[in-house]
């Protein structure tokens, strides 16, 4: 009877106990899944902050490719039409009359160095790799003030000028005629066009028509596959 009532006493006083056990366990559940929930909802944030983000990069990406690709086939289209231009004026008979322009050069020696120049182009001497203004007033028989005057005045450039741009356009015209030499390095066509490296061949090319040779072989191939 004493033991009865004793271990009820006991369980009386523990109660209380146990209650406050099972209330400070509830609590730290919820407090756990509480926080795994915020913890949940930030990842879940992130995911989708940074696939926002991967997303608008992805669309400047390809905006800007495309961009890219309009602005080098505008200057593709706008170096085929200089060329085009070019290649008409070139093949126009020049008048007589501009001859007596030069008032300081005898007419006879204009005329002479005008002869020159279309053997020159005809000829394509400008292929040679030792093509240069010294060379070409010795094979014209006048001097290289002479020969610069003239050219400045006709080509309306430098000599320098006026030999890269008759080298760029053969090589414009080798890839329009000959669809193999677009497979050819650019050493290749430096070589056969008279330029010495392919690093100056390239930078010529670019300095005249603003857009690199490989973009301008990509825009030509793409054409003609279209057409």
């Amino acid at each position: 009877m004493y033991s009865s009532s004793v271990n009820h006493s006991k369980y009386q006083v523990n109660d209380p106990i146990l209650w406050n056990d099972e209330l400070e366990k509830v609590y730290k559940e919820n407090s756990n899944l509480k926080q795994s929930h915020i913890q949940e909802k930030r990842f879940y944030t992130v995911i989708l902050i940074t696939s926002i983000i991967a997303l608008f990069g992805l669309i400047y990406m390809v905006y800007s490719v495309y961009n890219k690709k309009k602005h080098y086939k505008s200057l593709y289209l706008q170096s085929l039409k200089n060329h085009e231009i070019k290649t008409h004026h070139e093949t126009e008979i020049k008048n007589d009359d501009h001859i007596y322009e030069l008032s300081d050069i005898n007419p006879l020696i204009v005329e002479n160095i005008l002869s020159a120049l279309e053997t020159f182009e005809k000829e394509k001497k400008y292929l040679a790799k030792n093509a240069s203004l010294i060379n070409m007033a010795k094979e014209c028989g006048t001097n290289t003030t002479y020969l610069s005057k003239v050219i400045n005045h006709y080509k309306k450039q430098s000599f320098s000028s006026y030999l890269n741009e008759l080298r760029l356009n053969y090589a414009i015209e080798l890839w329009n005629n000959n669809p193999k030499l677009r497979h050819k390095s650019i050493q290749g066509m430096a070589d056969m066009t008279g330029f010495n490296t392919a690093q100056s061949f390239s930078k010529k090319f670019q300095e005249r028509y603003k857009t690199p040779p490989t973009h301008f072989l990509k825009n030509l191939n793409q054409k003609n596959k279209a057409s």
